[in-house]
């Protein structure tokens, strides 16, 4: 897709991101819109993202208003979550309410890991725009028994659950999907490690890590498995330090010596 229609597109999201309520004709049609050139965009991002020109503030500037201002305030927003958040989510939705199962489109845009495809899961009255108008070869509708499997066998495996929003404004809840997300692939976690001091906006779940120096042994497993990056070791102090958690609890599934604990997080 050529670079003026990505940024067309990016501006129409947010343009109307603000007046369009879960059930708007606005949502449902700017949602079909972005699901239809999902794939090319999330490639488009993460070539972008691998130029040697990110590394000059100059060009990472404009990037960062255009993909993360629009994309991550007005368009797409990711919130981070436990696989317990995740699994409380999933049972928390409405009886009948559609649940369709597909390909992870950021692995299917960048191929960038060879995690299992078979992971993205829509939801709501929108999920049919995959199923059902655009990609029926490619997705199914699944039980919420289902969509919790296929969670837990990705964390298993590394990965983390994200639920996005569409048009997000004002604390709407407008959730359409709910993504499992590796570091190699995900096309928004790589663009929030790009952006540090302006991160693409993920809204934390309501868990951070606390981090027991006791138990730590300073051994760097969650320095490696953080997919934003928000763990380092202490120089002097032999054990590992939270930087901007931002609550997805893998560190804690996979502390070989139970350092860290996910507690509630408190928000002010």
């Amino acid at each position: 897709m050529e670079m003026d229609t990505l940024l067309s597109l990016l501006g129409l999201v947010g343009l109307f991101g603000h007046i369009a309520d879960e059930d708007s004709r606005i949502r449902r049609f700017l949602l079909k819109l972005y699901a239809w050139k999902e794939v090319e965009l999330l490639k488009s991002s993460f070539n972008s993202s691998r130029l040697p020109i990110m590394k000059y503030d100059w060009f990472r500037k404009p990037f960062y208003y255009l993909f993360a201002h629009f994309m991550g305030r007005r368009g797409i927003v990711c919130q981070a979550a436990t696989l317990e958040e995740t699994e409380r989510f999933i049972d928390s939705l409405p009886e009948g309410r559609q649940i369709a199962l597909g390909p992870c489109r950021c692995r299917l845009g960048n191929k960038n890991c060879n995690h299992e495809l078979m992971t993205d899961i829509v939801i709501g009255e929108t999920a049919g725009i995959w199923y059902r108008d655009l990609f029926p070869e490619d997705y199914r509708v699944i039980s919420k028994e289902e969509a919790k499997q296929v969670c837990r066998r990705s964390r298993r495996e590394g990965m983390i659950q994200t639920i996005d929003r569409h048009m997000y404004y004002r604390n709407s809840e407008n959730f359409f999907v709910i993504c499992n997300c590796c570091k190699e692939s995900c096309v928004p976690i790589i663009a929030y490690r790009l952006f540090k001091k302006e991160p693409y906006t993920f809204h934390p779940s309501r868990s951070v890590v606390q981090v027991s120096a006791e138990k730590c042994k300073a051994c760097g497993k969650c320095i490696a498995l953080c997919p934003f990056e928000e763990r380092e070791l202490v120089p002097g102090r032999g054990s590992a330090a939270v930087l901007n958690c931002q609550g997805c609890g893998l560190c804690a599934d996979f502390c070989p010596e139970g350092a860290n604990v996910m507690i509630a997080r408190v928000t002010s």
